[in-house]
């Protein structure tokens, strides 16, 4: 029982009576009931269930035999204060009409204090949705119920309203026939703003780790919603989990590349690592900005939105840069290998033709993903290498070639095999993703190969011609690329240049 909480079978009297069936939970400001209540559908009576917020501040009120609340004389101007601005974001609240926000159905006053009457939304949270579903969601689930939140959380950031606490044990998970709709609760953080400042100062809040972002530990003072998309994207990265986020002050982009699932989408991943930035204003600014990532990618967006170059999450402990990777002399071994398997392949395709072929390089596979409506498309390299094929000199082999098949000879890529294109057919170069196995490529994009300027992000380790590092998941390289080749760019860790290169 919730000391000094109504009495079961306590009656409140607003435009409908309700009779208190259930104590549900006691915070500073307040104390939830579970309510039962006859109501009319059409001409015929029903009870029907809601659930009741009373205004009580546990610190400093008591109650007395016939429920009234009391508060010693030296507290009365404080608690006149509290309850006016209860009731004043209680009116708010009813004001707010949304299909996955919580209805309030009425404000009153009785017993000295002020109660708010919400609908009762069922016992299932989103926290207990994805362990009944098997400890994660499918992503394309996950992609739903992060539209309709998202969706939510833009109407209230339109009413100058910040949630500030976004995490599935406040996403409701309702019933409605074969259809099951998430609705956001619990307002007891919110905050409602007056010409960008807050109504009043509602001290430090709850601050939920994992879910919050590290300015929560702190009062709010300014409208920022990227305090919220942080949240969501934290809930986002969750539910495709299944297990709880690091603290922010722990959080890294090789903690989310580690957790994420192998096939999620570029997309998705981009939504969670821009919407859980370090610092709120490398965040997306608006919900439309992280919903624009979470459909199109990064890539789609402006300058200065998501991982910028210097504007890291939170570091891990010092990964081993240059001293710690590869000796001089194996960087070398292996970039020397490398050309000559590219050579060697080079060679091939050009003397044999396509019977003599070393590499299919850049033969893209692309497949559609359908993810709540939106269409992702993957263009993955598939790479075969044949080392034995014999040597010839290269002039002879360019001039018979260029004789042959009228074709004109390219830069040898990335992964060795050298690439022919005949003019007439060459395609202009546009922007776009491709997923390179070990790397995704983000940027400028030619007959499906990485090609000007872009960003190649590690899914796993991979050594890199002219790097002395060597990049590790997570890591990232800002760079340009000829015809897939990676001709020069710069290596970032957790955000923080380690080097520059030139191939």
């Amino acid at each position: 029982m919730i000391e000094n909480a109504l009495a079961i079978g306590s009656v409140l009297k607003g435009a409908t009576t309700y009779t208190i069936d259930k104590q549900l939970h006691q915070g500073g400001f307040g104390i939830t009931y579970l309510a039962k209540a006859q109501i009319m559908v059409g001409n015929i009576s029903q009870v029907a269930t809601f659930t009741i917020k009373e205004f009580f501040m546990g610190k400093i009120c008591s109650r007395d035999a016939n429920g009234n609340v009391q508060v010693a004389q030296e507290n009365q101007q404080l608690f006149k204060q509290a309850k006016q601005d209860f009731r004043e974001e209680a009116e708010i609240l009813h004001a707010l009409k949304h299909a996955n926000i919580v209805p309030v159905n009425e404000v009153f006053e009785q017993n000295n204090t002020v109660y708010y009457v919400m609908a009762y939304l069922g016992k299932v949270s989103l926290y207990q949705y994805v362990s009944e579903q098997g400890g994660c969601l499918s992503e394309s689930q996950a992609r739903g119920i992060v539209g309709a939140i998202s969706g939510a959380l833009s109407y209230l950031h339109n009413h100058h309203i910040l949630h500030l606490d976004i995490k599935p044990d406040n996403i409701m998970m309702v019933c409605e026939g074969a259809l099951i709709k998430p609705m956001l609760i619990d307002f007891g953080q919110a905050v409602y703003f007056e010409n960008g400042k807050p109504k009043r100062n509602k001290g430090i809040g709850g601050y939920s780790k994992g879910y919050s972002p590290m300015e929560l530990r702190q009062p709010v003072s300014e409208f920022q919603p990227s305090l919220d998309i942080y949240s969501l994207a934290a809930t986002l990265l969750y539910m495709v989990t299944g297990k709880e986020p690091n603290d922010a002050s722990e959080q890294s982009v090789h903690k989310i590349y580690r957790a994420l699932p192998e096939n999620i989408s570029q997309n998705t991943m981009d939504a969670i690592i821009c919407g859980m930035q370090k610092d709120s204003l490398c965040h997306p600014q608006t919900i439309l900005d992280f919903q624009k990532i979470l459909q199109q990618g990064k890539s789609q967006m402006g300058s200065g939105v998501g991982m910028t170059a210097g504007e890291p999450i939170v570091t891990d402990p010092v990964i081993p840069s240059s001293s710690s990777s590869l000796p001089i002399g194996k960087v070398a071994a292996l970039v020397i290998g490398l050309l000559l398997v590219g050579g060697i392949g080079w060679y091939a395709k050009n003397h044999f033709g396509d019977k003599g072929k070393s590499s299919e390089v850049a033969q893209q596979d692309v497949k559609t993903d359908s993810v709540s409506q939106d269409t992702v498309h993957i263009a993955k390299f598939t790479v075969k290498e044949n080392v034995e094929s014999p040597k010839r000199d290269n002039s002879q082999v360019e001039k018979q070639s260029a004789k042959t098949s009228g074709k004109v000879v390219k830069p040898v890529d990335v992964d060795g095999g050298p690439t022919s294109v005949n003019p007439a057919k060459k395609e202009t170069a546009k922007s776009g993703t491709v997923n390179l196995g070990y790397a995704t490529w983000t940027g400028g994009v030619l007959n499906g190969k990485p090609h000007g300027n872009g960003r190649m992000t590690f899914r796993s380790s991979h050594a890199v011609a002219g790097c002395s590092t060597v990049p590790q998941t997570g890591d990232y390289i800002d760079g340009y690329c000829e015809n897939g080749v990676l001709q020069n760019g710069a290596l970032f860790q957790d955000g923080v240049k380690v080097e520059s290169f030139v191939r």
